[in-house]
């Protein structure tokens, strides 16, 4: 599995040391691809089709081990959810 995001970090200086204070990851897109080419994953169409697209491998795989996942993340797919991620960058920076 491949997972493409874009990670949005604050530092902040405490004393003469910069700290990374704040990590916020946006989904953008994920693949899934067998080790060996030409393998059958015996992918669950099904409970792919229900799956957002900028983390659908993440979560089909935490799934299917038994995890969950919230389908509420941020994600590239629903701008509503990355608006306020830059919204707090630009404000700190500020």
């Amino acid at each position: 599995m491949e997972s493409f995001m874009t990670l949005v970090y604050r530092v902040e200086k405490r004393g003469d040391v910069w700290k990374i204070s704040d990590l916020t990851s946006i989904n953008n897109a994920d693949t899934l691809m067998p080790v060996i080419p030409g393998v059958d994953l015996n992918i669950d169409q099904e409970l792919v089709a229900g799956l957002r697209v900028s983390y659908r491998w993440l979560a089909y795989t935490r799934i299917k081990t038994g995890g969950k996942i919230d389908n509420d993340g941020i994600g590239s797919d629903k701008p509503e959810t990355v608006k306020p991620v830059y919204d707090k960058a630009e404000a700190w920076i500020k």
